[in-house]
């Protein structure tokens, strides 16, 4: 008897129709999880962190694997990122291994990752990203070392912090609060600036703690504008 994961008949069916169920396969998002292998250079008693390979727990597309047809439907949905062979930390004459990738679809994956992986990953990488999420390691730190980063990601939309809940971090308060604060204040300074909808998360939870709402404040406004937040 036939079970219900199986239908040998599918190679005869009209190639229309086969392309059609490729789609609808293709077309569930994932949440695709980001992690690094750190190597170290020492010259001149200095020491700098490069990556030596962007890792991933998240399975390969299956239809990769499946067949010819389903593999040319898949490559055309997702794309290779997180090469293994560049960062934008990795020195020149760093010599690695053959290049490794991460299959992504910008359009509809969500990339999940620590903060402080975030100065690392390329510029391609960055400029093509739609929906994040990052784990939070200190609240206190992330404006300072991210947001430069996190306002250069022209495509996102989405952003999803995932931080500590009601912790006293310092005397700003707690990292809700911090994270508020950091985003309200880079919309104040580029109020141009189209800020991705954010979403505060409890680590120990999953509880939505704040949701920012994105966009710019004043649409069309470049440096040099009057900034009416700032009179």
């Amino acid at each position: 008897m036939t079970s219900l994961t199986e239908f040998h008949l599918f190679p005869t069916l009209p190639s229309e129709l086969r392309l059609k169920i490729w789609a609808i396969v293709h077309s569930s998002p994932r949440i695709v999880d980001i992690n690094c292998e750190k190597g170290v250079v020492k010259s001149n008693q200095q020491q700098t962190r490069f990556i030596k390979a962007f890792l991933s727990r998240t399975p390969i597309p299956p239809t990769l694997h499946v067949c010819r047809e389903s593999r040319y439907e898949a490559l055309s949905i997702y794309k290779t990122y997180f090469a293994t062979f560049k960062s934008n930390y990795t020195p020149h004459h760093t010599t690695l291994k053959a290049p490794n990738y991460i299959y992504v679809a910008f359009g509809q994956d969500t990339i999940r990752c620590s903060d402080n992986l975030l100065e690392y990953i390329d510029n391609i990488e960055l400029g093509s990203i739609e929906k994040m999420i990052l784990e939070v390691a200190d609240a206190s730190y992330f404006g300072h070392f991210n947001m430069e980063v996190v306002m250069g990601m022209a495509r996102l939309k989405e952003l999803e912090l995932n931080t500590a809940e009601g912790l006293l971090t310092d005397w700003r308060g707690d990292s809700k609060a911090i994270l508020t604060r950091d985003f309200e204040g880079a919309r104040i300074n580029n109020p141009g600036w189209e800020c991705p909808r954010v979403r505060i998360t409890s680590r120990k939870t999953g509880e939505e703690l704040k949701v920012l709402d994105g966009g710019a404040l004043i649409p069309g406004w470049s440096p040099g504008d009057p900034n009416t937040f700032l009179d």
